[in-house]
């Protein structure tokens, strides 16, 4: 029995999950009750991402096991992973009624609260693991996190400088801070600690994204965005709201009062949305900077690079010839950008699926009032289909935006 535990334990050190799973499935064929093999077998399930097998042997275990804290934390992390952030704490809440001694269930609780921007309870959370051991990486990481978003930024770096001087070659703190350093609008220190975290983990998916962050800050538009997006990220759902329609509000008043205003305001409403893939585009050109996008990021700021170019082109085209169709043509590519650049915003399969279909059927409805055009000229009022894509692309923000949040 032992012995076939030990060596899945190896095999998942070797990084040989598979193998592990092979394994313990031999060791759990004689004991199928055994609580430890199960245990690390759900493990394996969650590094190869099988989550809806891990999620049937965390039922089978605490249907054999009610009050095991292990099996209600790894439920905790499954509804956090999706979004489920109630559930996620009724989780992890009954994990730490069973075991309150485990400051790494407390690090779980601390960074829910965070997602849910709840940063006071955070802290707390962060800080009663600290209680329980006061070098604990995660908690440490994590407390430093709500410090951050609280406004107490030099306790926040304190914090983690605390966390590399106990533990210099931990990548995720390195990550961390260079992230901090971004937020407070750093891009040069933040580059410096997301390249030591790649060196020490090549495949930090943190420092990646920060990495790619911080090459873009090296623009001043983009760091401008940056201030924006950070100021928005910490803003719970509600808040977020108010402040687009407080924009699109005082945008419209801005329409009749002073016009350049109005596009100031157009500008930044639609810049959450336009400046990712765009700024992205402008990234393929560093010879490094390529490597760094994933193939979901390269294929939309390429699709969105095509769009605008077709929209400029078009534009220019009518200018020349005054033939309206190319009037069509500019509308449609220009506000298609808006629904592409947001395809991927969600990690939810079925959101995706959503996301996409409506941008098809906005596009058909923008070839249609393409085809309208030519029959109806400039009177885009009674073009029907060019009516329906743009009123439809204005629904899609809102229900993108409100998706999205809610995930949140």
């Amino acid at each position: 029995m032992a012995l076939l535990i030990q060596r899945a334990q190896l095999l998942m050190q070797q990084g040989r999950v598979q193998d592990a799973v092979t394994t313990l499935r031999q060791h759990l064929s004689t004991y199928a009750n055994d609580i430890d093999g199960l245990f690390l077998l759900t493990i394996c399930y969650l590094e190869l991402n099988n989550i809806e097998e891990a999620e049937h042997i965390i039922s089978t275990a605490l249907g054999m096991a009610p009050a095991d804290d292990r099996f209600l934390y790894l439920r905790s992390r499954i509804a956090f992973n999706r979004n489920q952030f109630s559930a996620a704490i009724i989780a992890i809440g009954e994990a730490v009624a069973v075991n309150p001694n485990e400051p790494d269930y407390f690090a779980m609780w601390s960074q829910i609260l965070l997602y849910k921007k709840d940063y006071q309870e955070a802290l707390a959370k962060a800080e009663e693991g600290l209680a329980l051991d006061p070098e604990n990486q995660a908690c440490l990481n994590l407390r430093s996190n709500a410090l951050f978003n609280l406004g107490r930024k030099e306790e926040a770096f304190s914090d983690l400088r605390e966390a590399l001087e106990r533990n210099p070659e931990n990548a995720y703190t390195h990550a961390n801070i260079g992230w901090k350093w971004l937020q407070a609008g750093d891009h040069r220190q933040a580059l410096e600690h997301f390249r030591e975290s790649l060196k020490l983990d090549p495949n930090q998916s943190f420092a990646k994204e920060g990495m790619v962050q911080a090459m873009k800050a090296r623009y001043w538009l983009y760091r401008q965005f940056l201030k924006y997006a950070f100021f928005m990220g910490k803003q719970k759902a509600g808040v977020q709201w108010g402040i687009i329609i407080a924009i699109f509000i005082l945008g419209r008043i801005a329409s009749n009062v002073f016009f350049p205003l109005y596009i100031l305001f157009a500008v930044m409403a639609i810049s959450t949305w336009l400046i990712l893939p765009i700024s992205n585009l402008f990234l393929r050109l560093n010879p490094y900077g390529r490597y760094a996008l994933t193939p979901e990021e390269t294929r939309v700021s390429t699709i969105v690079g095509i769009l605008l170019l077709v929209a400029l082109l078009s534009a220019g085209a009518f200018w020349i010839t005054s033939f309206v169709p190319f009037v069509a043509l500019a509308i449609t590519s220009g506000v298609m950008m808006l629904p592409v650049s947001s395809l991927y915003a969600s990690q939810d399969k079925k959101k995706r699926t959503l996301f996409l279909v409506y941008t098809l059927a906005l596009a058909v409805m923008g070839l249609g009032g393409i085809w309208m055009s030519f029959s109806l000229g400039g009177d885009f009022d009674n073009n029907i289909c060019m009516n329906i894509m743009l009123i439809g692309v204005f629904i899609y923000q809102l229900m993108a935006n409100f998706v999205i949040s809610r995930g949140r």
